[in-house]
């Protein structure tokens, strides 16, 4: 949540009530078991329920909208809009997975270096490479390492088509987390959606640019 401040103060001031949640496992919410899409999906429908809380706008950012599929398809609270920024969903791209299995089959033999001072850099280099630099965190709690590859290893390529939300997509065209491309798709098996690609911009645009992010959600909505 601390990643989004900026951004919420900014969606207050324009009169909106907003709520950045803590996942188990995120900040200083403590995860105390493994969970998956499903079991996350829950904790936001309970509190959306417990707050009674209506004509909701789900927001959600990469590994997150994931999330927000689970909740949009399985239909057990009233949502008016989606917003989607970057979202990852794709976990098949033959691509991807390519250069991911490339890499992780090249620091394996490196790690009878590991003892040496300068390792876990070329660890954390290696894992940037391959998009997985999330997964290093997750190795600080015993529950989390599974939590996340139960979240990338989700490919949620046919939900895409069931969502009936009307959906904003914003992208930036610089993203290497979740390209361009995906979102295409996004917009072309939503069929109550819009997108928006915004020019030199990033896959943290939520920290690098919040006012522009915002401006963009307000004018399209």
């Amino acid at each position: 949540s601390q990643s989004w401040l900026n951004v919420s103060e900014l969606l207050f001031q324009s009169w909106f009530n907003v709520i950045v949640p803590d996942l188990p496992g995120f900040w200083k919410t403590k995860l105390e078991k493994v969970f998956d899409l499903d079991e996350y999906a829950n904790v936001i429908e309970e509190f959306i329920k417990e707050l009674n809380l209506k004509n909701v706008i789900l927001w959600g950012h990469s590994n997150w909208w994931a999330i927000s599929i689970k909740i949009a398809n399985r239909n057990k609270i009233p949502l008016s809009r989606l917003v989607l920024n970057n979202s990852a969903w794709i976990r098949n791209d033959k691509k991807r997975s390519f250069k991911r299995k490339i890499l992780n089959n090249i620091i394996k033999p490196l790690k009878v270096f590991k003892k040496i001072p300068w390792w876990n850099k070329i660890r954390e280099l290696f894992y940037r490479l391959i998009w997985s630099q999330d997964y290093l965190s997750s190795e600080n709690n015993p529950y989390m390492k599974q939590t996340y590859l139960n979240m990338i290893n989700s490919d949620l390529s046919l939900e895409i088509p069931k969502i009936k939300e009307n959906t904003l997509l914003i992208w930036w065209e610089n993203d290497t987390y979740t390209p361009v491309l995906d979102g295409s798709f996004m917009r072309k098996n939503i069929k109550n959606s819009k997108m928006i690609v915004l020019e030199d911009e990033k896959h943290w645009i939520h920290l690098t640019s919040p006012d522009k992010l915002v401006n963009t959600f307000l004018n399209n909505i």
